[in-house]
């Protein structure tokens, strides 16, 4: 009789297996443009150097009509469907807006990620915005889902009181209203 041994995995392919894991973490965590903390970090580098077509392709079409006039009559579907052009209009318009205004040199912000809640079609990102690394002032992003990417719907400032009420938010209600906007044909 003869004597084999049992066949072994190969010993490279569970390297290959564990380095597949750690750059799919690598790419979710640090990378993922879908993420609604990526898209607040993106807006802010893109604003805070004035690529305001990046500012535009971060925002919301629903955040970019209350600027732009012209498409106030539109309904939900036909602003997501007119995305492109909407974002060049925005894009234009925060140029002109923000031509006079300077920017700080050092000025940055920090995500809390502790606060962050996120739903299929609506999120919360609550950030600090760090001016010579002190505490100017805290904000929160609320974010929608368009076109497979979180975009920022709205921005407003959070007292520290106002913290508490960001954690008992519930997220479930934030995706049903948003659900029930993107799929608006009138």
């Amino acid at each position: 009789m003869e004597n084999t041994s049992p066949a072994r995995v190969p010993r490279f392919l569970l390297v290959v297996v564990i380095a597949l894991l750690a750059s799919m973490y690598t790419y979710a965590v640090y990378f993922d443009p879908t993420s609604p903390e990526k898209t607040v970090e993106n807006f802010y580098q893109a604003y805070f150097t004035k690529d305001y077509n990046t500012v535009a392709s971060n925002s919301s079409v629903f955040w970019a009509v209350r600027f732009l006039p012209q498409y106030a009559e539109m309904t939900p579907a036909e602003l997501l469907e007119n995305r492109a052009k909407i974002e060049k209009d925005i894009s234009k318009v925060i140029a002109d807006m923000e031509k006079n205004n300077p920017i700080p040199k050092d000025i940055k912000i920090k995500i809390m990620k502790d606060y962050t809640k996120k739903g299929n079609y609506g999120a919360i990102v609550v950030y600090q915005i760090k001016e010579a690394d002190k505490v100017s002032g805290t904000e929160a992003a609320i974010l929608i889902k368009e076109a497979g990417r979180f975009r920022i719907f709205t921005m407003t400032t959070v007292d520290p009181q106002g913290l508490d009420q960001v954690k008992a938010v519930n997220v479930e209600e934030l995706d049903a209203n948003f659900s029930q906007l993107l799929t608006t044909e009138e």
